[in-house]
């Protein structure tokens, strides 16, 4: 789900308290019978009244849309809508490459970018030794490496 620039403005910087659900649905860019959806399964929770606070609202729209579009969006107005520590900040760091490859093997699966990735979702890297990154894009199939010997401890041994 995208937004324009004007929606995502409108709801940061002309929040309401409550939305129905159509007009929650016609500020974050979807379909009313999707917020209906999100709502049957628990995505998004509207109050006694069957309305969405805006919160919530904010919250379930950053799951869809990504945090760069809304920042630029709001540009000079930025300061006033998000509070500093939820702003994205640049960050350079010395990390190894099998944290690279699994991160951008994530983004590449999930159609995002790699700080899109990281924005939203941080995780832990996997391990240094983790066998199945190394078996991934050379024509290895995941599960017959598993069946590879295997050391005391039970983990697969890394196939070279």
């Amino acid at each position: 789900m995208t937004a324009s620039p004007t929606q995502i403005r409108d709801l940061f910087l002309n929040p309401r308290t409550t939305y129905s659900p159509a007009e929650a649905a016609e500020a974050v860019g979807m379909a009313v019978e999707e917020v209906w959806g999100a709502n049957a399964v628990g995505e998004l929770e509207p109050d006694e009244n069957g309305d969405v606070p805006w919160g919530e609202l904010v919250s379930f729209a950053m799951d869809f849309w990504d945090q760069a579009e809304v920042e630029a969006a709001l540009g000079d107005d930025l300061a006033d809508a998000l509070p500093e520590l939820l702003q994205l900040a640049d960050l350079n760091v010395r990390i190894p490459r099998v944290e690279i490859a699994a991160l951008e093997r994530i983004a590449v699966r999930d159609g995002r970018s790699v700080d899109a990735v990281l924005a939203r979702e941080p995780r832990d890297p996997p391990p240094a030794g983790a066998w199945w990154l190394g078996c991934a894009g050379r024509g290895r199939d995941v599960t017959s490496a598993s069946r590879g010997s295997t050391r005391s401890d039970g983990a697969a041994r890394a196939w070279r």
